[in-house]
């Protein structure tokens, strides 16, 4: 097996990552935000909060 390396600027990354969770579907990128959500509460308060304001913003491409 040969190892492929591929060198990406770091803006150009990161339109790639955009793009990538743009081709989800909703469902999909709502899961991964409330698990980010929960992951991140969990490490800051060591608990989740009973209550969370429902806000999703996008990205300007």
């Amino acid at each position: 097996m040969e190892k492929v390396v591929n060198f990406i600027k770091q803006d150009e990354e990161e339109i790639l990552y955009i793009q990538h969770w743009l081709k989800q579907p909703v469902i999909e990128r709502l899961r991964e935000v409330t698990r980010l959500r929960y992951n991140y509460y969990k490490w800051l308060n060591k608990s989740f909060p009973a209550k969370i304001e429902k806000v999703v913003s996008k990205h300007p491409l």
